[in-house]
This record gives C-alpha cells, sequence and structure tokens, in this order.
C-alpha cells in the first residue's frame, strides 16, 4: 500500500518566512492538524462570527412574536451559515421547572437588534471589524412560530421542602450539523415555559 502526502513548513519557518504553505483537501477546506483547535483556521481566516445577549432576555414560548436570539441569512449573502455552537444561561428564577429552550428555523424578517450586542455578527478575529453578512436581533414577529431543530437545555430539578433546582448553563456544539441558507433564520426561544437567558451563537459564513 503507497501512501502519498505532503510535508509543510514547520511553525517556525512559518513565523520566519510569513509565506505558510496551506493545505486544501477533500472539499477545498483547510487540512486539520494537531496544532491548531479545530474551530481555529475558520476563526484565523475571518470566516467565523458570533452573537450574544448583553442583558438578560425573556425566550418566547413557541409564539410567531418572537423574543430570544437571532441570526438572519439574507436572500443575497451568497453565503451558508454554517452553526458551529449554541450557548444558554439561565438568568433569572424559574417559575415554572418545564422551561425548554430550543433551536429553531424560520423565513428570514426584519429583527429588532434589543439586547443582542450587535445588529450583524461580531469577528471572532477580535478588533478586526470583518465583515459579516448576518442579521441578528433579540425579536421579530415571524410569519409563524419557529419550526424546532432541536431542545438546547433542560433543568433538573428537586421535589420536597419548597424544591431545589441547578444552574443550568448549556453548551450545544452544533459542529456544522445545522446550516442556514439565504432567506432563512436560526432562532433560540422556548418550546415550554416562559424563561430569561443570556444566549450565544457561533458560525462560519462559507461560500454557497
Amino acid at each position: 500500500m503507497l501512501f502519498q502526502g505532503q510535508q509543510a513548513q514547520s511553525v517556525a519557518a512559518v513565523r520566519s518566512s510569513g509565506n505558510p504553505n496551506v493545505l486544501q483537501v477533500q472539499l477545498g477546506e483547510l487540512g486539520v492538524s494537531q496544532v491548531l483547535p479545530k474551530y481555529a483556521a475558520l476563526a484565523w481566516s475571518g470566516l467565523l462570527y458570533t452573537i450574544g445577549h448583553t442583558a438578560a432576555q425573556a425566550l418566547s414560548v413557541n409564539s410567531a412574536t418572537f423574543t430570544g436570539l437571532a441570526v438572519a441569512n439574507p436572500a443575497n449573502s451568497g453565503k451558508n451559515l454554517v452553526i458551529i455552537d449554541a450557548t444558554v444561561a439561565v438568568a433569572a428564577v424559574l417559575a415554572n421547572v418545564a422551561m425548554v429552550p430550543r433551536l429553531g428555523y424560520a423565513a428570514i424578517v426584519a429583527l429588532t437588534q434589543g439586547n443582542a450586542a450587535s445588529a450583524k455578527g461580531l469577528p471572532v478575529l477580535v478588533g478586526t471589524g470583518g465583515a459579516s453578512v448576518a442579521l441578528c436581533g433579540a425579536s421579530g414577529t415571524l410569519g409563524a412560530a419557529a419550526t424546532t431543530l432541536r431542545p438546547i437545555a433542560g433543568f433538573q430539578w428537586v421535589t420536597g421542602a419548597g424544591g431545589a433546582g441547578a444552574t443550568l448553563y448549556a453548551k450545544d456544539e452544533v459542529a456544522g450539523a445545522i446550516i442556514i441558507p439565504p432567506g432563512q433564520m436560526l432562532t433560540l426561544d422556548a418550546l415550554a415555559a416562559a424563561c430569561s437567558v443570556i444566549a450565544s451563537f457561533t458560525w462560519a459564513e462559507l461560500p454557497i
């Protein structure tokens, strides 16, 4: 069996020369190595963006009158939003322990920024001001309630004298298993019971 490969420049050689060799593989993407964490090449290339809340945000419950967090892909963007991860942390005492935050999708609408950190995606290569195609916001009026893609969190509860709950923080490493094409948006709201959270999304913007 014959194996053929390419020996790339060492890290030290790249630093000194300033002219790195880039290895592309099956679909033209950057090759993975053990030198960088798995999303570092996307971040370094200026293709990775994020958005989060600046303050506690109430989640709407399975409603077209949406509040939560949303990332919308404009119809003419020429990009797919490849979702990397989503996080959610409960930010207030729960009145109902049946709370289930969910990731969903809906047709794109005008979004109100509200408690979202920005009206557009923020580059994870911080301070670079890279231009994101995605529009972000914390509320909007949808044509219909978002369609569920997957739950993102549950809540542990112990019954007894007064009951007791556990602090909730959840991270869903979507890792590209959800892609938002032009004309659609990713949403975070609640499938059951209202709650307030601080949440975030991270995504890559890649050509269609």
